[in-house]
């Protein structure tokens, strides 16, 4: 699985970033009530899903090839999602939205997903993007502050494998 990873991510921007959730429209007015279990990031024409799992612990990882809406909603709700891109990336125009390198922790390699405790990604523009499954509501993203606040509510004992792999050429 890490090598299709890579081969999807490497040298290719991150065009857009997901949120999934459902539209309720009350008094003619709709809302956008937004999941954060899931996270979608568009690379290279398909969808890295992350989504937080086994009560919040843990981040599964997977390629997709489209956004998915993994919940039940009532029948008067629609299914939606929203993009975020322009509120966690610098500069959504720039060159350098590609990924230089990621660093799992605690990584659990599966033949069509990851698992891991969380996730810093490093861009080529050097900008860090933490996600970190543990958060009440689902997925908490950041940069190097999420990082530490994560590390701050590790148990003391807890023991952290780091993996770090390397993806882009330039």
């Amino acid at each position: 699985m890490i090598e299709y990873f890579k081969r999807i991510v490497k040298n290719n921007d991150i065009e857009d970033i997901y949120l999934t959730g459902f539209v309720d429209i009350e008094d003619g007015v709709a809302q956008f009530y937004h999941d954060l279990r899931f996270m979608y990031f568009e690379v290279n024409s398909k969808y890295i899903e992350f989504e937080s799992i086994n009560q919040f612990s843990k981040l599964r990882i997977k390629i997709v090839d489209s956004v998915g809406h993994n919940f039940e909603i009532d029948e008067d709700m629609m299914k939606g999602k929203s993009s975020v891109s322009e509120i966690i990336l610098r500069d959504t125009m720039a060159n350098g939205n590609d990924i230089n390198n990621i660093t799992f922790y605690n990584l659990e390699e599966q033949e069509e997903e990851l698992i891991c405790d969380a996730m810093e990604i490093k861009l080529v523009n050097e900008q860090v993007i933490f996600l970190d499954p543990s958060y009440y509501f689902g997925i908490n993203i950041g940069g190097d502050e999420q990082k530490q606040i994560w590390k701050f509510n590790l148990k003391d004992n807890a023991k952290v494998n780091e993996t770090y792999i390397k993806i882009s050429d330039k």
